[in-house]
């Protein structure tokens, strides 16, 4: 058994609702904050408006931390992004066709722009993006919303719905740092002929953008994804399309209660040489490799070593972040009925410690595979690097990684059912935890063979039973254990100095930022600064790092009304009579 008494944490749901708009001084609180710190950290969360109950629905709320201190204070700004259907929504009084518990929200406009996600530092334009829906620029110094990212006929549309058809792409684009392009995917979707309602599957197309053009796309020859990138992974010689399990079909869309198939219990990852991506080309052929595990997020080196991809997936078998808890779910540990606060959070805590996987990728073989396994570290979120690694030709040399912890209440019984014989599962039922384990923020060494790491630190457990399963591996690695009920939240590598690490953290009285030392985490923040009771911005997500802010340039931008005309006139022509050319043949 991984621990013996049963317990339950208190942990404050209501630090995960709707996000306060504004400008707001946050105090330190405890330690002292580096007084040569400087640079804003730029994180998204979602914004609900009424009736919206999945955590990550609603549109982006972009929040601005300015880490240059003032006389103690940290001074943090926030405002929602203004996507274009958010007008119809407050003109007419929208029916969510999707019931609230899905992260798209759908209507008879079509879906709804979120651009929620992740942020983007495109040359210092500041870019929200999502796993559906045109990208959106934000004016880094003001929070103005700018312009969505191309018109809806200069994409590849996923399902042609009304004034906003479907854009299913990646939440992760990357911007490579030679060709200043945006990289990116988008997926053109239809049902699985034979499974119509509970499945869905998607032709690829690679999509790059150089920030004031026409998107220009390549379909991948042969390919189709049977769930959702989340990210597209780009090194100097390949673009690397992963088909993950965020699964969706009509039923999901729409809210029905039929789950849809079950997905491949392997990662899938498209690679495709970035040289066949010619201009005159329309399609570019791929190559298939698998390994292991349920990867959810990559961190991969951008140059290859001796002629190899070198990356890391971030692995969890027992979550979905599609599926929601609902007014019909009961607790699966206690069999006990959730109260309304729950609903609407997504199956985001696992019952499985997080995995990490090492890999070397030659040609279409995986060459090299390492994972490591910390028996008391569940729930493998969001991770950061120091950037200034990112072009190092050894590459990264760590990977800080949030592990949000385990908490019973948030595991419902459908969630059980749907993973309980999963083949990725590190931890039988009987070896589950009989208490909640807490959020653990980690240093793992790339360097470091992970297999014998995982090993001694299951060797020190047999030895001392007693140390708490959390605090294995101390002489180890370089870790902190947040306190139980704290839930360890958005994370952010700060390139100055030796490194600091700002992370958002759900405590049970107030939402708070705690600062690391990048080589030195074991000893806990240097400073936490705290938010007024009155402010919160929900379960945040991902962050990006500016050196400095300047206003936009505001030279490219997409017009209302035409985006709305052509949405309507041109979309469904190309969409449904598939006039390839026309995707390929844009000016």
């Amino acid at each position: 058994m991984v621990a013996q008494s049963s317990s339950t944490s208190k942990v404050n749901v209501k630090n995960f609702s709707r996000s306060t708009l504004g400008e707001f001084d946050a105090p330190v609180i405890e330690g002292s904050w580096p007084e040569n710190l400087s640079g804003y950290v730029f994180i998204v969360a979602p914004y609900h408006r009424e009736k919206e109950r999945h955590l990550f629905a609603g549109e982006g709320v972009i929040i601005k931390w300015d880490l240059k201190s003032d006389n103690g204070k940290i001074k943090v700004y926030s405002k929602r992004l203004k996507t274009w259907d958010s007008v119809w929504h407050k003109i007419l009084p929208i029916y969510n066709l999707s019931k609230g518990f899905f992260p798209a929200v759908i209507s008879p406009l079509g879906v709804s722009e979120i651009a929620n996600t992740a942020i983007v530092n495109m040359n210092g334009r500041l870019i929200l993006t999502a796993d559906a829906g045109r990208y959106w620029e934000v004016d880094p110094v003001t929070l103005d919303t700018i312009t969505p990212i191309g018109y809806f006929d200069e994409h590849v549309v996923s399902v042609p719905l009304s004034f906003f058809p479907m854009v299913a792409n990646t939440a992760h684009p990357l911007v490579d740092p030679k060709t200043k392009q945006l990289i990116t995917c988008e997926l053109k979707s239809k049902p699985n002929p034979g499974d119509l309602f509970t499945d869905m599957i998607s032709a690829v197309y690679i999509t790059t953008w150089d920030g004031e053009g026409t998107l220009k796309h390549w379909e991948l020859e042969g390919t189709v994804l049977e769930g959702s990138p989340h990210s597209a992974i780009v090194t100097e010689k390949c673009i690397m399309i992963p088909d993950m399990p965020f699964q969706m079909g009509l039923a999901m869309l729409l809210g029905v209660k039929i789950p849809p198939l079950k997905a491949y219990p392997k990662t899938q990852i498209y690679i495709v040489d970035r040289d066949e991506l010619k201009p005159d080309q329309e399609t570019v052929p791929s190559r298939l490799v698998t390994f292991d595990g349920d990867s959810y997020h990559f961190l991969c080196n951008y140059h290859h070593i001796d002629g190899n991809i070198h990356l890391v997936g971030i692995q969890q078998a027992t979550i979905s972040l599609t599926e929601a808890l609902r007014p019909d779910d009961v607790k699966h540990f206690s069999g006990e009925k959730y109260d309304k606060d729950y609903y609407g959070i997504p199956w985001m805590f696992g019952f499985d410690p997080g995995v990490l996987r090492k890999v070397v990728i030659q040609d279409t073989q995986v060459i090299s595979e390492e994972t490591f396994v910390h028996p008391g570290w569940f729930t493998t979120t969001l991770f950061t690097a120091d950037p200034r690694e990112f072009l190092a030709e050894k590459g990264y040399s760590a990977l800080y990684q949030v592990y949000a912890g385990y908490y019973q209440q948030f595991i419902c019984r459908r969630q059980y059912l749907s993973f309980r014989d999963s083949k990725n599962r590190v931890l039988r039922d009987d070896q589950l935890p009989q208490q909640d384990l807490p959020s653990v923020l980690a240093k793992i060494p790339l360097d470091t063979n992970w297999q014998e790491l995982t090993e001694q630190i299951k060797q020190e457990q047999e030895q001392n039973p007693d140390t708490h399963v959390c605090d294995l591996g101390k002489g180890l690695l370089d870790f902190y254990v947040y306190p139980v009920g704290s839930i360890l939240n958005s994370i952010q590598f700060i390139p100055q100095n030796q490194g600091y690490l700002l992370t958002t953290v759900l405590t049970p009285d107030s939402l708070e930022a705690w600062l690391f030392t990048a080589d030195n985490i074991s000893n806990g923040p240097i400073a936490k600064i705290r938010l007024p009771d009155k402010v919160t911005f929900g379960f945040s997500l991902h962050s990006d790092y500016f050196e400095e802010v300047t206003p936009a340039p505001r030279t490219y931008k997409v017009n209302r009304l035409e985006s709305d005309l052509r949405s309507i006139m041109v979309v469904p022509w190309e969409f449904l009579f598939n006039q390839r050319k026309d995707i390929f043949n844009r000016k």
